[in-house]
């Protein structure tokens, strides 16, 4: 089996966008773990939060070794087998909360009332400095303490290395595509996409003083 066999960034999107699921992603090259923006920002708000340091200094080593297996992302939960050096593998799920459907719509009005954040989204760009106007709008983003739960096979209670082996994981998901953390905050790209459509499309109408059309 090659390289490009083995590894990959494939993805599988089922159910409209409800679940994606990465291919394994080879070791990463260098000292450094996250490349992009918003994966960088993800490792921040890991590190920042973590109540456990060693635990998560052992997931990094783990995910930094290629443990981490095919990443499943959905709405509040993300999955994957972690294994040692030693093939044991372990299911790890974290689990983030969903943002409600008042925090989709307060966050969809702020997208909407930016010129460059819609264009950018709709583009499927998603600009540094949406993190900072959603908190604005009372909607974050990004995990704060205690916002990520472990699940896993090894019995621990609290995070483990597996677990936080998939979370060092995601920031370089965010790397290959940032919409993966709205996914996981309850909003695949599709739907979202044509949300901001639909109201989009409302403010222009409103804008020229006509009746807007009707949200699907």
């Amino acid at each position: 089996m090659s390289e490009d066999d083995e590894y990959g960034t494939d993805v599988v999107d089922s159910g409209g966008g409800a679940e994606r699921t990465f291919a394994p992603l080879p070791p990463p090259p260098g000292r450094g773990f996250a490349t992009s923006w918003w994966g960088r920002a993800w490792l921040q708000a890991l590190e920042d939060t973590a109540l456990d340091g060693q635990q998560l200094k052992k997931g990094r080593r783990l995910a930094r070794e290629g443990g981490v297996g095919a990443v499943s992302v959905r709405p509040g939960r993300i999955t994957a087998v972690v294994r040692h050096r030693d093939g044991t593998g372990h299911r790890s799920d974290v689990l983030l909360q969903e943002l409600g459907d008042e925090a989709w719509d307060r966050f969809l009005d702020m997208a909407v009332e930016r010129a460059g954040h819609i264009a950018a989204l709709l583009d499927r760009e998603m600009p540094p400095h949406l993190v900072e106007d959603a908190a604005g709008a009372g909607v974050d983003l990004l995990p704060g303490i205690g916002d990520l739960e472990p699940e896993c096979t090894c019995g621990a209670w609290d995070h483990c290395p597996h677990s936080g082996a998939l979370c060092y994981q995601v920031a370089r998901l965010l790397d290959e595509d940032p919409f993966v953390l709205l996914l996981l905050r309850g909003r695949g790209e599709r739907r979202l996409l044509d949300e901001l459509q639909v109201r989009s499309a409302a403010r222009a109408v409103r804008g020229a003083g006509g009746d807007a059309p009707e949200e699907a």
